[in-house]
C-alpha cells in the first residue's frame, strides 16, 4: 500500500524513510516517551530506530500498520503516528508520541485529527480505538481534543517494567457527530 502524504494547516505526514531513523533516535531517547508508550526501549539506539523504519516500511507495504512521521511545515521531525488497521472489524488502532520540544502546542491533536479523518472518511473504518496509561493526562487530553469518547479504564491492565497500570481507552465511531466530514488540510 502506498501511504499518502496528509497534511494539515501547520503539519505533514509523511510515510518513513530510511533518512528518518536518526531524528527518530534522538527524540525518542527520551525517557518520558519510554515510559508512556509499549514498545520502546529506553534507552533508544539508532539501531532502534533503523529496525522501526524497517518494520515499518514493511507493514505498510502489506497495509498492516500506517506508520506517519509527523513533520512541521518547515520540514522539522517532530514524533511518529500510525494506524495499526484490522480489516475483518473495519476497524483500527491509534498510537502515538511526539517529541519533547513540540509538546504542548497542539500539534499531536492536529495529527490524530488528520489521522482519524483519514482512517474513517478515506479507508472507511467503522471504528479507531486507543488507550493510554492513566497516569498520561496529556495523551487522554489530546484524544479528548481530537473527538475521542472516553470508553472507561481497564484497570491493572498493562504490565510494564514490572508494574501494573491502568489503560483509559478512547474509541471513535464513523458515525459520531464528532467527526468531521470536511477535510483539515
Amino acid at each position: 500500500m502506498n501511504l499518502p502524504e496528509l497534511s494539515t494547516p501547520r503539519l505533514r505526514l509523511l510515510p518513513l524513510c530510511p533518512d528518518d531513523a536518526p531524528r527518530i533516535a534522538e527524540l525518542g531517547s527520551d525517557p518520558v516517551i519510554a515510559a508512556f508508550t509499549a514498545n520502546m526501549p529506553s534507552p533508544y539506539t539508532l539501531k532502534d530506530a533503523r529496525a522501526f523504519v524497517e518494520r515499518s516500511l514493511e507493514a505498510g507495504e502489506k497495509g498492516d500498520d500506517l506508520v506517519f512521521g509527523i513533520h512541521l511545515r518547515a520540514g522539522a521531525l517532530t514524533g511518529i503516528i500510525n494506524l495499526r488497521l484490522n480489516p475483518r472489524h473495519h476497524s483500527g488502532h491509534l498510537g502515538y508520541w511526539m517529541g519533547a520540544p513540540y509538546r504542548g502546542q497542539g500539534y499531536m491533536t492536529e495529527a490524530v485529527k488528520r489521522v482519524m479523518t483519514y482512517g474513517l472518511e478515506t479507508l472507511g473504518l467503522r471504528r479507531i480505538h486507543t488507550s493510554c496509561l492513566a497516569t498520561n493526562a496529556a495523551s487522554a487530553r489530546v484524544l479528548l481534543n481530537a473527538g475521542f469518547e472516553s470508553e472507561g479504564c481497564s484497570r491493572q491492565a498493562f504490565l510494564k517494567n514490572g508494574v501494573f497500570h491502568d489503560l483509559l481507552n478512547f474509541g471513535v465511531l464513523a458515525t459520531d457527530e464528532a467527526v468531521s466530514t470536511d477535510d483539515p488540510a
